[in-house]
C-alpha cells in the first residue's frame, strides 16, 4: 500500500510540473515567433505601384522582383528599380537603382546602394544610397560623394545632396567641388 502511495504522489508531482512547464514556455507563442521570423509572403515579378495623395498621382515604381512581409510593412524592390515622384502633375524626381526598400513604418523610401537620379530642373547624377522621405517629399544621400551636374552648365561632387521634390529645390553640402562651363 505505502508503495502505491509513492508512486501516486510521484505521478501526482510530475503532472503538475508538466503543467507548470506549459505555461512557462507555452507551444503556442513558440509557434507564433517562429512565424513572425518567416521571410516575405508575397513574392511578384514584374512589378509596377502607384501612390497618390489628394487624388494626384504622387510617386510610382517599378521592378522586376517585389517582395513584401507578412504584415504590409516592408517592400523589396529589386532588379531594374525605376521610381519617380511627381510635383503639380509632372515629374519631379526620377531615380534608377538595382535596389529599393519602402519601410511603411518609417515612411520612407531606402535606396541602399547605387542610384542615378535627375531632377526636373536639369540635374542629373549619381550617389551612393539615398532616402526619400514620403511625408516632406525630401530626397537625401549623405553616405559618399554624389556626382552631379546641370548639362551645359557645371559638374560637380559633394558630401550630401537633399532634393526638395514638393519645391524642385536641390541643395548641396559638404566638400562641394564645382566646375563650370563657359
Amino acid at each position: 500500500m505505502r508503495k502505491i502511495i509513492i508512486l501516486g504522489v510521484i505521478i501526482l508531482l510530475a503532472l503538475i510540473l508538466w503543467g507548470v512547464t506549459y505555461y512557462l514556455a507555452p507551444v503556442e507563442k513558440e509557434a507564433e515567433r517562429n512565424t513572425l521570423q518567416e521571410k516575405a509572403g508575397i513574392f511578384a515579378k514584374g512589378v509596377y505601384l502607384r501612390g497618390r495623395s489628394e487624388g494626384n498621382l504622387s510617386w510610382e515604381i517599378s521592378s522586376d522582383k517585389l517582395s513584401i512581409d507578412l504584415r504590409y510593412k516592408h517592400f523589396v524592390f529589386e532588379e531594374k528599380v525605376q521610381g519617380r515622384v511627381y510635383r503639380d502633375k509632372n515629374l519631379s524626381l526620377y531615380i534608377k537603382t538595382e535596389k529599393a526598400e519602402i519601410d511603411k513604418d518609417k515612411n520612407v523610401l531606402k535606396i541602399p546602394g547605387e542610384l542615378y537620379f535627375e531632377t526636373e530642373d536639369g540635374f542629373r547624377g549619381e550617389a551612393p544610397e539615398g532616402i526619400w522621405y514620403f511625408d516632406s517629399g525630401i530626397f537625401v544621400s549623405t553616405k559618399g560623394r554624389v556626382k552631379f551636374e546641370k548639362i551645359g552648365e557645371f559638374s560637380a561632387e559633394s558630401d550630401i545632396f537633399r532634393f526638395y521634390t514638393r519645391e524642385g529645390r536641390a541643395e548641396f553640402e559638404g566638400n562641394v567641388a564645382i566646375e563650370a562651363f563657359y
